[in-house]
């Protein structure tokens, strides 16, 4: 490939012209993207209808006030416990401390089972009340797939809930669970299949009961 050495040089015009151009797609897009994207400004408004102004929402988990509070009760836990090893035990260099690994709780530990039939295209839900911080250990199966909500609900609370895991379509699950605030928390099953479906449920921990509302 040669190059021309005798090229002309684009005018004055053609260069303000390039350069007009530029600035205006620059100032379309932030208008348009950055703006809504980084800190929620949409003066267009098609930031909010290609879904960009939610990128500019701050979740609770990076709240800088909510890690700050967070960080300071775990600290100052992290230190009782600090004095409470070195009172029984002595200094330690190796050791570390994470006091929120666990949360004590009084009261037996439970074990309780249930078992619910779910006619074609019904469904049906299973509770345990459970305090803050209480844990337990769940398995529930089914004879079919289901469509499975796991949540919870607050005392004096109609018509909201929190939900923990979601599926469509599942025929068992099992895992541990440890309860973020004072209330109800189960499972809701619904057979969308042609067939009854039988799901049975067996909770161990410190819930205070298992029942079918």
């Amino acid at each position: 490939m040669s190059i021309t050495a005798n090229q002309p040089l684009p005018s004055t015009s053609r260069l303000l012209r390039a350069t007009f151009i530029a600035t205006a797609v620059a100032a379309v897009l932030l208008i348009t993207t950055v703006l809504p994207a980084e800190y929620g400004v949409d003066p267009t408004g098609i930031g909010r209808t290609l879904g960009l102004t939610k990128l500019a929402e701050t979740p609770v988990d990076s709240d800088p006030v909510a890690i700050a509070t967070v960080t300071s009760i775990n600290s100052d836990a992290n230190q009782a416990l600090a004095e409470k090893a070195k009172a029984a035990f002595g200094e330690n260099n190796g050791q570390t401390l994470d006091a929120a690994a666990t949360s004590l709780t009084t009261g037996p530990i439970r074990t309780d089972t249930l078992t619910v039939t779910l006619a074609p295209g019904k469904g049906a839900e299973v509770k345990a009340h459970l305090k803050q911080g209480a844990g337990a250990v769940y398995r529930w199966k089914a004879t079919g797939e289901v469509a499975v909500d796991m949540h919870g609900e607050r005392p004096d609370v109609k018509g909201a809930w929190t939900s923990y895991s979601v599926e469509a379509a599942q025929s068992e699950a099992e895992g541990t669970f440890i309860a973020p605030f004072d209330g109800t928390h189960g499972w809701y099953w619904q057979n969308r299949g042609t067939a009854p479906v039988d799901v049975s449920v067996e909770v161990i921990g410190f819930q205070a009961d298992l029942y079918r509302p």
